[in-house]
Parts: structure tokens; sequence; C-alpha cells
């Protein structure tokens, strides 16, 4: 019989403790498989700091997913281990987050005070923090039952058919691509810990307000929410009309520029400037807006005039994936656009 040495033995508990590592939350969670990573942290695991009215949380599991909430903040995304720092790395999509792993029960921030004022510890049970926020994925009907993939995490929620579930149904049944196929789709949501109608309670997507159904989107990006100037945005459709990016002698486009509150547009002929406002998810085009001069055949002419009408029109915006959809003031989509030339990490 072989013997096995110490050196087997430290790698079949490595390999073994990789295994567990990938098991889903899930299946690590019922089988109240809490463990210690390679990384020194307690995964699943909810870590806490208290500092008189301010409760921050941070659940860690070991699918590679987080929830985290600082200052009334709620974030949720993937994190990684950073060897060299000793690091559990939180991305937060514009931004990263480091936590030194002290022990298994204690982090801290990198760069925080040695005094231990700003360390979270880890509370004696696993209960994940409810979130509050907007989020995006890939959401399924099927069998009278809603489920959503969330971008962000990866993770796999059922929906509670509530606040504004009809209208996310309403909207899977008209734009989905097929019987029991995943949509993408935006909302302001809740993920909060539900009990089941068969099993244990499970973190559970509450859809609070629908924001939007993007047909052809998908997880592509991520966490990372592209802002207006992130991106040349394509032109692709104007109202009802869409575009054929190959009409004039230029491709149909819009770009912004925040340094300057301005923007570029042009349906394949002249090119339209002017000055923008943006606060929040509302923005407006000002008035008047200048324009090159050159004579346009049709339909460009008429899809100019139509996009100066429809610019002036416009008080929102909302972006889903690599699409843009402008809104008029009664919540009708009045132009499209999708992302292009993105940086490369995107």
């Amino acid at each position: 019989m072989a013997h096995v040495t110490s050196r087997s033995k430290a790698i079949a508990s490595t390999l073994a403790g990789a295994l567990l590592l990938s098991l889903p939350f899930g299946v690590a969670a019922q089988e109240g498989r809490s463990f210690v990573g390679a990384h020194g942290a307690m995964t699943p695991g909810s870590y806490m700091r208290v500092d008189g009215d301010l409760t921050e949380q941070l659940d860690l599991w070991p699918d590679q997913s987080f929830h985290f909430i600082s200052d009334g903040q709620a974030h949720a995304g993937r994190w990684h281990a950073d060897p060299g720092q000793g690091a559990v790395v939180l991305d937060l999509g514009t931004s990263s987050l480091a936590f030194d792993v002290r022990n298994a029960q204690r982090l801290r921030p990198v760069a925080a005070q040695e005094d231990a004022s700003q360390d979270f510890e880890l509370s004696d049970s696993f209960s994940p923090a409810t979130l509050n926020l907007p989020i995006s994925g890939m959401l399924t009907y099927f069998a009278d039952a809603a489920t959503i993939v969330h971008c962000a995490t990866g993770k796999l929620y059922p929906v509670a058919q509530d606040e504004d579930y009809l209208t996310l149904e309403r909207a899977y049944l008209a734009d989905r691509p097929g019987p029991a196929e995943p949509l993408f789709v935006t909302m302001d949501a809740v993920i909060e810990m539900r009990a089941q109608m068969e099993g244990p309670e499970r973190l559970t997507v509450v859809p609070m307000a629908f924001t939007g159904a993007f047909p052809g989107e998908d997880c592509s990006l991520g966490n990372r929410s592209l802002d207006l100037q992130d991106a040349v945005w394509r032109m692709t459709a104007l109202g009802d009309t869409e575009l054929d990016p190959s009409i004039g002698s230029r491709e149909p486009f819009m770009s912004f520029s925040p340094s300057e509150d301005m923007f570029l547009a042009s349906v394949g002929c002249n090119t339209i400037r002017g000055g923008v406002s943006e606060a929040g998810l509302n923005l407006s085009f000002a008035q008047p807006m200048s324009s090159t001069m050159m004579a346009c055949p049709d339909p460009l002419a008429a899809l100019e005039a139509q996009l100066g009408g429809i610019l002036s029109s416009v008080t929102r915006y909302e972006i889903g994936g690599r699409t843009l959809r402008l809104m008029d003031a009664e919540g009708n989509r009045v132009a499209r656009f999708r992302a292009a030339y993105l940086p490369f990490f995107r």
C-alpha cells in the first residue's frame, strides 16, 4: 500500500477546499458548510460594523458574489481574492473596495486605521442584508413562476409576485424572444429573504418598479452600468422608424461631452450640436440647437427634422445593457441607440 505523505495530505486538502469553494451558495448553506476559504475569510459569512447609528454589513458567498451596505448605499456584485495584499476585493462597478483579511472573524478596509475602529466582525449567524437597489438581469417566466439571473452577481433568484410584478410579467410576455426564453430587464428592486411555497427561505427579488425590457440584450456588461458619456451611441430608431446605418454618408449617432454639457448628433448628413442637461435619469436638450448646413437628400432631410422635434420632447432616458432609450413626458420611447466603440475592458 502506498504511503500517504504529508505533502499528499496537503494537496488533497487543497483540492477538497477548492471543490467546496466551487459549490453554489444554495448547496453550501443548506448543508451548513460555512468554511474558511483559501483567502482567509468565512464563506458564506456576514461581517458587520456598528458605529453609533451607522450599521454596515458585508455578505460573502463562496461563489464570489457579495452584498454590501455602507452609508445607506446598497451594492451587489462579485468579489475576488488578492493574494499579494491578503485581501478580498469588491467590484462596485465603477470602483473597487479592498478589505484586509485580518483573520476569519475580522476584515479591515485597506488603508483604514490600525486601531480596529473600522473593522468588520463576523456575525454568529449568516443572515444576508436586505438590499434596495436598481438591478438588471435575465428574466424567465414559466409555469406561473418567474426567476431572474442578476447580472451583477450571476445569482438566480425567484421573483415575488407582488408590488410591480404584473407590469414586469406583461412586459416579458410582450417582448420575450420565445416561450420560457430569457429577456433582459431592468427594475428597481428589493432583494430579501422570503419564505417559499416549497423548501426553506431564499433570497428573493421583489420588483418595486419595472423600468425597461431590452430584447436582444444580455448580461455581457456584468455590473458595469454605462453612462451617457461612456460610448458613441449608434442611432437605431427615431419614433417608429428603424434606421439603416448605411443610409447616409456617415453613421447615424449621438455622443455626449459631460465636461461641456454638450451633445453631437447626426442621422447621416448634417451634424447637430447643442446643450444638454442631465440630472439622475432626467434629460433635456437645450433650445436652440445649431447644425451644419449641407443639403441632404430624402429621406435624410425628413429624418433630421424629425430628430429636432424628438430631442425637444425628451424628458428622461434609460440605459439597459448596451441600449439607450430617450423618453418623452408620457413615458413613450421616442428614440433608441446602441452603444458602440466601447473601451476594450467592457
